[in-house]
Protein backbone atom coordinates (compact mmCIF):
# COMPACT_ATOMS: atom_id res chain seq x y z
CA UNK A 1 0.00 0.00 0.00
CA UNK A 2 2.92 2.23 0.67
CA UNK A 3 4.64 1.78 -2.29
CA UNK A 4 1.31 2.02 -4.52
CA UNK A 5 0.73 5.61 -2.41
CA UNK A 6 4.26 6.50 -3.38
CA UNK A 7 4.35 5.77 -7.07
CA UNK A 8 0.42 7.78 -7.32
CA UNK A 9 2.62 10.48 -5.55
CA UNK A 10 5.23 11.09 -7.74
CA UNK A 11 3.11 9.69 -11.35
CA UNK A 12 3.31 12.63 -12.62
CA UNK A 13 7.17 13.10 -12.32
CA UNK A 14 7.89 9.90 -13.48
CA UNK A 15 5.43 10.17 -16.90
CA UNK A 16 7.05 13.16 -17.24
CA UNK A 17 10.63 11.77 -16.83
CA UNK A 18 9.53 8.88 -19.39
CA UNK A 19 8.52 11.36 -22.16
CA UNK A 20 11.85 13.30 -21.94
CA UNK A 21 13.64 10.04 -22.04
CA UNK A 22 11.78 8.59 -24.93
CA UNK A 23 12.48 11.92 -26.76
CA UNK A 24 16.01 12.01 -25.93
CA UNK A 25 16.24 8.61 -27.81
CA UNK A 26 14.09 9.61 -30.23
CA UNK A 27 16.45 12.50 -31.12
CA UNK A 28 19.87 10.61 -31.18
CA UNK A 29 17.92 8.01 -33.13
CA UNK A 30 16.98 10.69 -35.82
CA UNK A 31 20.55 12.20 -35.38
CA UNK A 32 21.83 9.18 -36.29
CA UNK A 33 19.50 8.82 -39.02
CA UNK A 34 20.70 11.83 -40.50
CA UNK A 35 24.16 11.22 -39.89
CA UNK A 36 24.15 7.45 -41.89
CA UNK A 37 22.47 9.19 -44.70
CA UNK A 38 24.29 12.11 -45.45
CA UNK A 39 27.37 9.22 -45.34
CA UNK A 40 25.37 7.45 -47.34
CA UNK A 41 24.80 9.93 -49.82
CA UNK A 42 28.71 11.10 -50.14
CA UNK A 43 29.97 7.82 -50.67
CA UNK A 44 27.05 7.37 -53.64
CA UNK A 45 28.42 10.59 -54.58
CA UNK A 46 32.15 9.84 -54.73
CA UNK A 47 31.81 6.51 -56.40
CA UNK A 48 29.79 8.14 -59.00
CA UNK A 49 33.25 10.58 -59.31
CA UNK A 50 35.32 7.80 -59.42
CA UNK A 51 33.35 5.84 -62.17
CA UNK A 52 33.45 9.16 -64.60
CA UNK A 53 37.24 9.58 -63.74
CA UNK A 54 37.53 6.02 -64.62
CA UNK A 55 35.49 6.29 -67.92
CA UNK A 56 37.25 9.46 -69.01
CA UNK A 57 34.45 11.64 -68.81
CA UNK A 58 35.99 15.34 -68.09
CA UNK A 59 32.77 17.49 -69.43
CA UNK A 60 29.83 16.11 -66.88
CA UNK A 61 32.24 15.78 -63.71
CA UNK A 62 30.60 14.58 -60.52
CA UNK A 63 32.40 16.73 -57.36
CA UNK A 64 33.63 14.57 -54.57
CA UNK A 65 33.48 14.67 -51.37
CA UNK A 66 35.70 14.23 -48.03
CA UNK A 67 37.51 16.18 -45.66
CA UNK A 68 40.32 17.72 -45.41
CA UNK A 69 42.00 15.47 -43.17
CA UNK A 70 40.90 12.48 -45.61
CA UNK A 71 42.87 14.09 -48.46
CA UNK A 72 45.76 14.69 -46.58
CA UNK A 73 46.30 10.82 -46.25
CA UNK A 74 45.16 10.56 -50.14
CA UNK A 75 47.96 8.74 -52.39
CA UNK A 76 46.15 10.19 -55.40
CA UNK A 77 48.78 12.65 -57.16
CA UNK A 78 46.60 14.80 -58.48
CA UNK A 79 44.82 15.10 -54.53
CA UNK A 80 48.45 15.72 -53.09
CA UNK A 81 49.49 18.67 -55.82
CA UNK A 82 46.19 20.02 -54.70
CA UNK A 83 47.23 19.61 -51.17
CA UNK A 84 50.77 21.18 -51.73
CA UNK A 85 49.72 23.74 -53.81
CA UNK A 86 47.18 25.02 -51.05
CA UNK A 87 50.08 25.33 -48.43
CA UNK A 88 52.12 27.24 -50.80
CA UNK A 89 49.34 30.02 -51.27
CA UNK A 90 48.73 29.72 -47.53
CA UNK A 91 45.45 28.96 -47.94
CA UNK A 92 43.68 27.71 -44.53
CA UNK A 93 41.67 24.80 -44.16
CA UNK A 94 38.67 26.46 -42.27
CA UNK A 95 38.49 28.97 -45.37
CA UNK A 96 38.46 26.17 -48.05
CA UNK A 97 34.93 25.48 -49.24
CA UNK A 98 36.05 23.25 -52.38
CA UNK A 99 39.08 23.16 -54.86
CA UNK A 100 39.77 21.33 -58.36
CA UNK A 101 42.20 20.44 -60.66
CA UNK A 102 42.32 21.37 -64.44
CA UNK A 103 43.92 19.84 -67.02
CA UNK A 104 43.48 21.01 -70.88
CA UNK A 105 45.79 20.69 -74.15
CA UNK A 106 45.92 22.18 -77.39
CA UNK A 107 47.59 20.40 -80.25
CA UNK A 108 47.24 22.00 -83.75
CA UNK A 109 49.29 20.78 -86.76
CA UNK A 110 49.44 23.45 -89.64
CA UNK A 111 50.98 23.43 -93.37
CA UNK A 112 51.90 26.04 -95.11
CA UNK A 113 52.52 25.12 -99.14
CA UNK A 114 54.30 28.01 -101.13
CA UNK A 115 54.49 28.61 -104.86
CA UNK A 116 57.73 30.53 -104.61
CA UNK A 117 60.42 27.82 -104.16
CA UNK A 118 62.74 29.22 -100.78
CA UNK A 119 64.70 26.07 -100.61
CA UNK A 120 67.23 25.53 -103.43
CA UNK A 121 68.30 21.92 -102.79
CA UNK A 122 66.10 19.57 -104.18
CA UNK A 123 67.35 16.76 -101.45
CA UNK A 124 66.53 19.62 -98.79
CA UNK A 125 64.73 18.36 -95.42
CA UNK A 126 65.21 19.72 -91.64
CA UNK A 127 63.18 18.76 -89.23
CA UNK A 128 63.22 20.57 -85.09
CA UNK A 129 61.58 20.80 -81.96
CA UNK A 130 61.34 23.92 -79.64
CA UNK A 131 60.21 22.59 -76.08
CA UNK A 132 59.83 22.41 -72.60
CA UNK A 133 57.54 20.89 -69.63
CA UNK A 134 54.88 22.91 -70.85
CA UNK A 135 54.79 23.08 -74.70
CA UNK A 136 56.25 21.70 -78.01
CA UNK A 137 56.67 22.87 -81.18
CA UNK A 138 57.39 20.91 -84.02
CA UNK A 139 59.08 22.18 -87.41
CA UNK A 140 59.44 20.47 -90.97
CA UNK A 141 60.68 21.94 -93.88
CA UNK A 142 61.36 20.62 -97.05
CA UNK A 143 62.04 21.48 -100.54
CA UNK A 144 60.73 23.16 -102.52
CA UNK A 145 58.52 25.44 -100.37
CA UNK A 146 56.58 23.23 -97.88
CA UNK A 147 56.54 23.98 -94.06
CA UNK A 148 55.08 22.10 -91.47
CA UNK A 149 54.77 22.87 -87.77
CA UNK A 150 52.60 20.61 -85.22
CA UNK A 151 52.28 22.68 -82.14
CA UNK A 152 51.11 21.30 -78.53
CA UNK A 153 50.24 22.99 -75.17
CA UNK A 154 49.60 22.22 -72.05
CA UNK A 155 47.25 23.97 -69.38
CA UNK A 156 47.06 23.02 -65.36
CA UNK A 157 44.72 25.31 -63.40
CA UNK A 158 44.41 25.05 -59.88
CA UNK A 159 40.92 26.38 -58.21
CA UNK A 160 40.46 27.24 -54.98
CA UNK A 161 37.00 28.41 -53.13
CA UNK A 162 37.64 30.02 -50.06
CA UNK A 163 34.83 31.89 -47.65
CA UNK A 164 35.95 35.11 -44.80
CA UNK A 165 33.98 37.08 -42.82
CA UNK A 166 34.71 40.51 -43.92
CA UNK A 167 33.89 44.14 -43.02
CA UNK A 168 31.15 45.75 -45.61
CA UNK A 169 32.16 49.36 -45.61
CA UNK A 170 36.05 49.53 -45.63
CA UNK A 171 37.65 48.41 -42.73
CA UNK A 172 38.85 50.55 -40.03
CA UNK A 173 42.33 51.43 -39.46
CA UNK A 174 42.04 50.56 -35.30
CA UNK A 175 41.34 46.85 -34.59
CA UNK A 176 39.07 48.21 -31.79
CA UNK A 177 36.70 49.87 -34.05
CA UNK A 178 36.63 46.94 -36.91
CA UNK A 179 35.36 44.64 -33.77
CA UNK A 180 32.01 46.74 -34.24
CA UNK A 181 31.73 47.28 -38.38
CA UNK A 182 29.74 44.90 -39.43
CA UNK A 183 30.34 41.98 -41.40
CA UNK A 184 29.40 39.75 -44.32
CA UNK A 185 30.63 36.47 -45.56
CA UNK A 186 32.89 36.50 -48.57
CA UNK A 187 33.75 33.84 -51.33
CA UNK A 188 37.05 34.28 -53.09
CA UNK A 189 38.23 32.07 -55.96
CA UNK A 190 41.46 31.92 -56.97
CA UNK A 191 42.63 29.92 -60.02
CA UNK A 192 46.43 29.08 -60.45
CA UNK A 193 47.70 28.29 -63.96
CA UNK A 194 50.95 26.26 -63.44
CA UNK A 195 51.73 26.87 -67.51
CA UNK A 196 53.87 30.41 -67.64
CA UNK A 197 53.56 30.49 -71.17
CA UNK A 198 49.91 31.23 -70.95
CA UNK A 199 47.93 34.12 -68.85
CA UNK A 200 44.03 34.11 -67.44
CA UNK A 201 42.30 36.62 -69.41
CA UNK A 202 38.29 36.80 -67.67
CA UNK A 203 37.47 34.01 -64.88
CA UNK A 204 33.93 34.78 -63.85
CA UNK A 205 32.20 32.76 -60.42
CA UNK A 206 28.83 32.95 -59.70
CA UNK A 207 27.42 31.96 -56.48
CA UNK A 208 24.03 31.25 -56.89
CA UNK A 209 22.11 32.01 -53.47
CA UNK A 210 18.17 31.38 -52.35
Amino acid sequence: MKFLETLKKYWWAIVIAAFIALGSICAVQCSTNRSLRAQYEAVSANEKSLMGRIEGNQKDIVAYQTTISTLRHTNDSVIQHLMDKQKELKIKDKELQAMASLESNFHTVDTILLIDTIFKEPSFTMDTTIKDEWRSTELHLQYPGNIYVDSKMRSQKEVYVTTTRETIDPPKKCWFLRLFQKKHTVARVRIEEDNPHLESEQNVYIQVVD
